[in-house]
């Protein structure tokens, strides 16, 4: 079988995830230390892709550095930027006419925002086995009401596809999970240079008139990292080796701590699974309780406490802080006494001593003084 090719998706805002994306686009938002586009792409070297596409849009420019990581995995990559807002139809036939394809193999579609570990290969071949035109990953979901659902016959045939369907309405649990296979001949279908949806538009038409539109379902796992809790689980779930993706730095032996060069952490306690960035410093008495992720060159004094947490670069943790299920972004500083929980701390932001933060999201750039803001949500 010929090398595959493969497309990503990457040019939406993420602005469900803001003010984590308010600066930074989605796919380069880290996950255990590695921006997630580059996970996805060491995964799919892992299964054989080896010509790559990305399909670029907002902040297109900042991934101009992804390319050379591409070529250090081994990939030729292609960045392609659609002139204005295409959605995904409308940027795969940009793609497309741009020759970024090779119209007789079979192109593997992922978008940028999901962390999944999908076999490319297996799903190529069971696209060619049923002679599709077009083959979903599928997963399975509880709350099918959030979701477009397809139901299937024993073959993976789709039989229909319901657009957020209530619960009474379907037996099927499989949804889209926005990883596919198609035709890159199926792209023809969508008008140049038109906002156009493919799930929306063309897929459901597809299924409509019996094409052949098939699901492969394998229990491989998949998270949207559309918020900010589901985002923090990603992290956990790369930390606790759930699907396979390695967080960056040297692993301790057999634990699941992961440390960059130059860290500093004597005489602290730190429960693992954690990763700790380069340069980072901690300092003694201070408790790292586990899922927790700090980013190149943050700083974390006495006494403070961070637990289920992700920390970007150049983030500090004042004495005797807590920083509980939250994010905090680039360069942000927590005050000494200060309480973040279940919130996210946009970049640049200084928080003063002894503020409480739960169930916030504050923007990046705001100060706050000493005990100026007390909230609990």
């Amino acid at each position: 079988m010929s090398d595959l090719q493969a497309v990503i998706l990457a040019g939406g805002k993420g602005t469900r995830l803001r003010p984590i994306t308010s600066e930074l686009p989605k796919p380069l938002v880290p996950v255990a230390n590695r921006p997630l586009i580059i996970h996805q792409m060491r995964h799919l070297v892992a299964h054989g892709v080896s010509d790559l596409t990305l399909a670029l849009g907002y902040s297109a420019e900042q991934f101009d550095p992804i390319r050379e990581e591409g070529e250090r995995l081994g990939l030729s990559v292609n960045l392609i930027t659609e002139p204005e807002r295409l959605e995904t139809g409308g940027a795969l036939r940009y793609c497309y006419d741009q020759g970024a394809f090779d119209p007789d193999r079979p192109l593997f579609w992922m978008n940028g925002d999901v962390v999944a570990n999908p076999d490319p290969r297996a799903l190529v071949d069971f696209h060619r086995e049923r002679e599709s035109a077009v083959t979903l990953w599928l997963t399975a979901v509880r709350a099918v009401s959030e979701f477009g659902v397809l139901e299937i016959d024993d073959e993976g045939f789709v039989r229909s596809f319901l657009e957020k369907p209530e619960p009474d309405e379907t037996e099927s649990n499989f949804v889209n999970a926005g990883i596919l296979v198609l035709d890159p001949h199926v792209l023809e279908r969508i008008p140049s240079e038109t906002f156009f949806s493919f799930e929306d538009e063309l897929l459901p038409d597809m299924v409509v008139d019996d094409e052949p539109v098939f699901g492969k379902f394998d229990g491989g796992y998949w998270l949207d990292t559309g918020r900010p809790d589901d985002y923090l689980a990603a992290n956990r779930h790369v930390l606790e080796g759930r699907l396979g993706w390695e967080p960056r730095g040297e692993r301790e032996g057999n634990a699941r701590v992961w440390r960059g060069e130059g860290v500093e952490a004597d005489e602290v306690g730190i429960i693992q699974p954690a990763v700790l960035g380069d340069g980072v410093r901690i300092e003694p008495t201070a408790q790292l309780f586990g899922r927790t992720v700090l980013g190149d060159g943050c700083r974390v004094f006495a006494g403070a406490e961070l637990d289920g947490s992700v920390l970007f670069a150049d983030a500090e943790i004042g004495e005797d802080a807590q920083v509980i299920d939250s994010v905090v972004c680039t360069g942000a500083v927590i005050g000494s006494g200060t309480v973040v929980s279940n919130a996210v701390v946009g970049a640049g932001a200084r928080i003063g001593p002894r503020n409480e933060l739960r169930g916030l999201r504050l923007w990046g750039g705001i100060e706050l003084g000493e005990r100026e803001l007390v909230c609990d949500q």
